[in-house]
């Protein structure tokens, strides 16, 4: 498709103004980004996920999908590379967490030091979740992958996690396509948590939680 026809479909779309704006400048400036990439392959799905994910992850908070979106720390104006990619990331995360029957979710709002993306409560525990972008297909990922990802963020929510007593870490990764199409068991998804939660020994009072393509899984399962 070209790229005024990319652009009027943004246009016409249900998406904040400010999300149009950003997309628009992608586009325009061509710059880097697997979203970008996303959005001319498959142009009308993915703008319908994108505004039902943000629907579902206004709900999650209480708020409208635009302010769930400003919220997460996205900013228009900053065109980094995968910037989107990961504010999606952490609402996809949201959603999936109120479907497990989570509670007071949030955002931690950045400070000195080291701190996770999200916090949420379950089972009168109270959890703190780093979430990153596998920025890769889903099909790719391996425990030696995870591995890389869980040794450079689980401190951050280690350290959050500690903040408000014995809290929970978990990391969540998430892969694939980052819009909202349900979260469906997996069993590859279970073996590579349960590998990952393995090779790192176990550690007490942490989850691996992994999102791919409308599939989820956790391991170990989340204390009743």
């Amino acid at each position: 498709m070209k790229k005024e026809a990319l652009l009027k479909l943004i246009g016409d779309s249900a998406l904040p103004a400010a999300l149009k704006s950003y997309l628009g400048s992608v586009l325009v400036k061509k710059l880097p980004s697997s979203l970008r990439e996303a959005l001319k392959k498959e142009p009308e799905a993915f703008l319908a996920g994108t505004a039902g994910l943000l629907r579902e992850a206004g709900l999650a908070l209480g708020c409208s999908g635009e302010e769930a979106l400003a919220r997460s720390g996205f900013d228009a104006t900053n065109l980094a590379a995968d910037r989107l990619e990961a504010a999606l990331a952490e609402l996809l995360a949201l959603v999936f967490l109120r479907s497990e029957g989570f509670s007071s979710l949030g955002f931690i709002g950045r400070g000195i030091g080291k701190t996770a993306d999200i916090s949420a409560e379950r089972g009168g525990l109270h959890y703190a979740f780093e979430v990153c972008s596998a920025r890769t297909a889903a099909g790719a990922l391996s425990v030696d992958f995870l591995e890389l990802k869980y040794d450079k963020k689980i401190r951050q929510a280690q350290a959050s996690s500690k903040k408000r007593g014995p809290g929970r870490a978990c990391l969540v990764l998430a892969a694939g396509s980052l819009s909202f199409p349900g979260f469906a068991p997996d069993e590859k998804l279970a073996g590579l948590a349960r590998g990952l939660y393995e090779r790192k020994n176990r550690p007490p009072r942490t989850h691996i939680c992994l999102l791919a393509g409308g599939r989820a899984e956790v391991f170990p399962p989340w204390e009743a």
